[in-house]
């Protein structure tokens, strides 16, 4: 029988396995990709801190028009992932910020004018310091853009595979980010669409993964799945803010 310590580490090598599976899917889809950067692009200003670049997937889109992005992850594989997907790029540093620490002196001493973090803060136990943390990094009257899952009743088998506490509602989303010090400008749902699989695969089929047939779908929809915005959507998978310190 393995020993707790042992059980904890074998959690985590399963959660990064989940992780980096879920990235490569990801990376594959440019299309939906683009599609998240485009909710918030236009809150950015021009040196931008990415909390949890993973590998890139939207790295790329922060690096337009000429932007200085700081693109950081925990994981050092990452990182050098970053290093070599954007190696000729003068613009882009890369570094760490875990969330789970103080946010880095050097951080701190050059803000930034925006922080972007998408589908990090679920991964952190305590939220409330972790936003304070991105917080510290801002100019004055700098802005975070923050994408977190929607909806804790989704909360399935993926959601545990890949090391989410939690996954917010508007108002829970809302009380933290005034409680960190910031003052909310949008909070909205995001990708309607997706509500109804989600459920299916994580809570019924209790998947523990992302069927390659729905993100590739996703990935082809996302002209028909952009009118939702006409509607103003009620639900969605995901939930993003724009946040201003």
């Amino acid at each position: 029988m393995s020993n707790p310590s042992e059980q904890a580490m074998n959690g985590a090598v399963e959660e990064r396995l989940a992780l980096t599976t879920t990235l490569n899917q990801l990376s594959e889809i440019n299309r939906y990709n683009r599609w998240i950067y485009d909710q918030f692009s236009a809150c950015l200003g021009p040196r931008i801190l990415e909390v949890g670049s993973g590998t890139g997937n939207i790295t790329q889109f922060l690096l337009a028009e000429n932007r200085t992005v700081v693109a950081t992850d925990v994981l050092p594989k990452y990182r050098q992932e970053l290093q070599a997907r954007f190696a000729e790029n003068p613009h882009l540093q890369i570094s760490a910020f875990d969330l789970d620490r103080p946010a880095p002196s050097e951080f701190l001493g050059h803000p930034f004018d925006s922080v972007v973090c998408l589908n990090v803060l679920e991964h952190i136990e305590n939220d409330l310091f972790a936003l304070q943390q991105m917080r510290s990094t801002l100019k004055a009257g700098g802005r975070l853009a923050l994408l977190v899952p929607a909806h804790q009743i989704l909360y399935g088998a993926f959601d545990e595979a890949v090391g989410h506490f939690r996954r917010y509602s508007k108002a829970a989303l809302r009380k933290r980010l005034i409680e960190a010090g910031f003052t909310v400008q949008s909070l909205q749902f995001f990708n309607i669409a997706a509500t109804l699989p989600w459920f299916i695969n994580g809570r019924l089929l209790r998947r523990a993964y992302l069927p390659n047939e729905q993100v590739n779908l996703a990935n082809n929809l996302v002209p028909i799945l952009k009118l939702e915005k006409v509607i103003g959507p009620p639900f969605g998978i995901s939930l993003i803010a724009i946040a201003q310190k």
